[in-house]
């Protein structure tokens, strides 16, 4: 999935339309889906509906940033980002 395809889920996801906030959606997207890639989901977890609302969640979690308060939410840290770490897991032999 290129970067304007995300881009263009996750404005789906946030009910925006327009081209006015692009570029920061861009730059939130970017930086929220690199967390996730660091944090251990592979791109094929993240190109996924659940990997795009996780996304989608932490991009909304950074959208309005104050200073000094930059962080992601419970739903995001805590429920959507080790459910899609899970949901994917492959399965182990016996």
């Amino acid at each position: 999935m290129t970067d304007a395809e995300l881009l263009a889920k996750v404005k789906t996801g946030l009910s925006v339309g327009g081209t006015y906030n692009d570029a920061q959606l861009q730059i939130k997207t970017s930086a929220v889906k690199g967390f996730m890639l660091n944090a251990g989901v592979t791109l094929d977890q993240l190109e996924t509906d659940l990997g795009i609302a996780t996304l989608t969640i932490g991009v909304t979690d950074i959208w309005n940033l104050s200073s000094g308060e930059v962080k992601f939410s419970d739903a995001f840290t805590l429920y959507l980002l080790p459910q899609l770490m899970a949901v994917s897991l492959p399965d182990e032999e016996e």
